[in-house]
């Protein structure tokens, strides 16, 4: 049996992070923070962005960036497009999404995004792109139906065509491709 996380007192809160078990002065630093309680999961954590999501799948969504939950690994959210954002790669509905955003198919390689949006070739500082820019931009394409709520957010070009749904605990799940 591993030792307890400090502070923990010895406690399993069934929250992992970046394959670490919170400790129960984490949790309960976590909400009071974003005044809720995290979910009992297996999730990954991009210090950097900010972005987070289930293990194995695309990204939920986004938190503060600078938690110390550990080092985010390659593999984590199931990725196998040769696209790294801050050393995860992403999976391919993830890459189709932000690829869509920026207007063309994102190369393989090795990238960097930050909690503000920008983001860059890794080892350069300079930023490329900003993808908060970028989505204004690019604005309605066709007949956009992006929608959100508190619990999920969608979108679909029109009535039955190709789009995508945010569940809850699983991340973006596409339709219609």
């Amino acid at each position: 049996m591993s030792e307890p996380e400090e502070g923990g007192g010895g406690e399993e809160t069934g929250i992992r992070v970046n394959e670490r078990e919170l400790s129960v002065a984490e949790v309960a630093g976590l909400q009071t923070r974003y005044g809720v309680p995290p979910v009992a999961g297996e999730y990954w954590y991009d210090a950097r962005s900010g972005m987070y999501g289930v293990i194995g799948q695309a990204g939920t969504g986004f938190m503060l960036p600078g938690h110390e939950f550990g080092p985010l690994e390659r593999r984590c959210s199931g990725g196998r497009t040769g696209v790294l954002v801050n050393g995860r790669e992403l999976p391919q509905l993830e890459w189709m999404i932000w690829s869509r955003v920026l207007g063309a198919a994102i190369h393989p390689g090795s990238y960097w995004l930050d909690a503000d949006g920008n983001a860059g070739i890794e080892g350069s500082s300079v930023p490329a792109v900003n993808f908060v820019q970028s989505a204004a931009r690019r604005g309605p394409v066709g007949a956009d139906n992006f929608w959100s709520a508190r619990f999920g957010a969608g979108d679909h070009e029109a009535d039955n065509q190709p789009g995508y749904v945010t569940v809850p605990g699983h991340g973006p799940v596409a339709y219609g491709f």
